[in-house]
């Protein structure tokens, strides 16, 4: 154990109970700052996914409105080239159709593997 000196200059020694409940309340201290980071820290991820999916949620919902809008356009287009209104709607669903198919056939061959691989490193390179 230490000693310090006293005033007439004769060493003491330091009382063991007092440096263990220094030392307990130093833990404590500890225990309660380390809380403190965890919690922060899970919050800040919870609130960093939930600020991405509203951000998907709103770029979803606005490419469905434009492409709701310029598929209904295409088909007043074809209905006017084809003189039939029915014509035009249906030619235009199945131009949706084509289209669907061939980013379904996209996504299957070359699009996911690419997408799951930057998502991986991105949350990779974040933690």
């Amino acid at each position: 154990m230490a000693t310090e000196p006293e005033a007439d200059g004769d060493p003491k020694a330091t009382d063991p109970g007092a440096f263990l409940h220094g030392l307990v309340n130093a833990l404590s201290d500890y225990a309660t700052a380390e809380k403190e980071r965890l919690t922060l820290s899970a919050t800040v991820r919870v609130g960093d996914g939930l600020a991405r999916l509203v951000l998907v949620v709103v770029v979803l919902l606005a490419v469905s409105g434009a492409v709701l809008m310029l598929s209904v356009a295409w088909a007043l287009l074809l209905a006017r080239w084809l003189d039939d209104p029915v014509l035009g709607f249906a030619f235009s669903a199945a131009t949706d159709v084509v289209l669907g198919l061939a980013f379904y056939l996209l996504w299957r061959t070359v699009l996911r593997d690419r997408i799951i691989l930057s998502i991986v490193n991105s949350a990779h390179d974040r933690s």
